[in-house]
């Protein structure tokens, strides 16, 4: 098995162990990311959905368990009074936090030990691994 198989494999495991941990589904874990990194700009359902690859009707009963659950709220659209801006909730990352702290903890350890070269390199292939991936999750 290739190295590049054995690493998704390992994410997909790691998904979905912070998933089990965290009593998240992993459409709840990715969209929670994805809101996190939008900020207190938040994300509407649309935006959302399309960065999710779910229908409309999917994303608002995603929204809807995740309200429930004190993760995220929505609010009325600064710029558009039609829809509505989700956003993260503090409580609804903190159980996710809880677990991925001490994974970035291992991984910035890990990457001191390489040297700026090495750390380069491995910044280059990272990058365009994530934008092969990006582009087929965008088909």
């Amino acid at each position: 098995m290739g190295l590049v198989q054995v690493e998704i494999r390992e994410v997909l495991a790691f998904a979905a162990a912070m998933a089990r941990r965290t009593g998240l589904g992993l459409s709840e874990m990715a969209a929670l990311e994805h809101l996190q990194q939008a900020g207190d700009d938040g994300l509407t359902p649309t935006q959302l959905g399309r960065r999710l690859s779910l229908s409309s009707g999917a994303v608002t009963a995603l929204v809807d368990r995740m309200e429930r659950a004190g993760q995220v709220e929505r609010r009325p659209n600064p710029t558009d009074r039609r829809s509505s801006v989700v956003r993260t909730l503090p409580s609804g990352l903190t159980a996710a936090s809880e677990h991925l702290l001490p994974v970035a903890e291992d991984l910035l350890e890990e990457s001191k030990r390489l040297t700026e070269e090495e750390r380069a390199i491995a910044g280059a292939y990272l990058e365009a691994v994530t934008e092969i991936f990006a582009r087929h999750a965008r088909g």
